[in-house]
C-alpha cells in the first residue's frame, strides 16, 4: 500500500478509464525517515497486538460508503465504485508465486498481489519478539520468538528470524516499518528460506505480500488506512 508498490498499482489503474493517469498523490501518512529509523530499532516491539487479514475487513459491504467518499473527490461521484472495487481487486488475487508469474506474463493486465496470510494462519498475534499464529478455530499453528537480522533490501523490509531450529514457513519474517500508529496496518511476508523474501515479483512468493490490521479496530482506524490507500493510488486528477 506504499509508495513502493504505488507505482505498480498506477501502471495496472493507468489502463482503466475511471481514473487519470497523473501524478501520485504525496503520501503525508507514511512516518520520515527519522521516524522510521526509530521504529526499526526495535520493530518487533512497536507492533504488539493481534491482527487480522486487511483485505477481508476493507472488503466488507459497511464500509462501501467510507470507499466512496475517499475516490469520489478524485475520480468523480460517478466513477468512485468502479475505482473502489479496482483498487481492492489489485489486492485480492488468490494466487501468487510461479503461477502467478506465468499467469501475468501471459496476461500482464491482470495484474495482482495476494495479500491474504498463507500457512493456515487466520490471525497473527505479536508479543514483544515472540509471534504466534492461531488457525480459524483459535489453535496454534505456530510461536517462536525472533532475532532481528542485520540485512538491508531494496524494499525497505526489517528481517527476523526464528530462534527455534525447525520453524518452516516461519522461520524468516520480513516486514515493512508500518504500524497501526502510522500508517493504520502491517505489511508483511514469511518464508522458510530468506532468498524468498528478496523481491515481490520473482520465487516462490511473487505476487505476494501478507496486509492485516489490528483485530480491535474501530472505524476511525479503518476510514484511515483507506484514506491512505486511495491517497497513495489514486492520480489527483479527476
Amino acid at each position: 500500500m506504499k509508495q513502493r508498490i504505488a507505482a505498480f498499482l498506477m501502471c495496472v489503474i493507468c489502463l482503466l478509464s475511471v481514473v487519470g493517469c497523473g501524478q501520485t498523490k504525496a503520501d503525508t501518512n507514511t512516518p520520515s525517515a527519522a521516524n522510521q529509523q526509530t521504529v526499526t530499532d526495535d520493530y518487533l516491539t512497536t507492533i504488539s497486538g493481534t491482527y487480522v487479514e486487511l483485505f477481508p475487513e476493507l472488503s466488507k459491504a459497511d464500509y462501501r460508503s467510507i470507499w466512496h467518499d475517499a475516490t469520489a473527490p478524485l475520480v468523480g461521484e460517478d466513477n468512485a465504485d468502479a475505482a473502489t472495487d479496482k483498487l481492492l481487486g489489485m489486492c485480492t488475487a488468490k494466487i501468487y508465486g510461479a503461477d502467478a508469474a506465468e499467469k501475468y506474463a501471459a496476461d500482464p493486465d491482470s495484474m495482482a498481489f495476494d495479500c491474504y496470510f498463507l500457512g493456515g494462519v487466520s490471525k497473527f498475534v505479536m508479543d514483544g519478539h515472540k509471534i504466534t499464529g492461531l488457525d480459524t478455530q483459535g489453535k496454534k499453528v505456530f510461536s517462536h520468538t525472533y532475532r532481528k537480522l542485520d540485512k538491508e533490501n531494496e524494499n525497505g523490509f526489517i528481517f527476523y528470524q526464528s530462534e527455534d531450529e525447525n520453524s518452516g514457513e516461519f522461520t524468516y519474517f520480513a516486514f515493512s516499518p508500518d504500524t497501526m500508529a502510522t500508517t493504520y496496518h502491517l505489511e508483511f511476508r514469511y518464508a522458510e528460506d530468506l532468498d524468498d523474501l528478496q523481491s515481490w515479483f520473482e520465487g516462490d512468493y511473487a505476487y505476494w505480500n501478507a496486509s492485516a490490521i489490528a483485530e480491535d479496530y474501530d472505524q476511525e482506524t479503518l476510514k484511515n488506512v483507506i484514506t491512505l490507500f486511495v491517497t497513495e493510488n489514486l492520480s489527483e486528477s479527476k
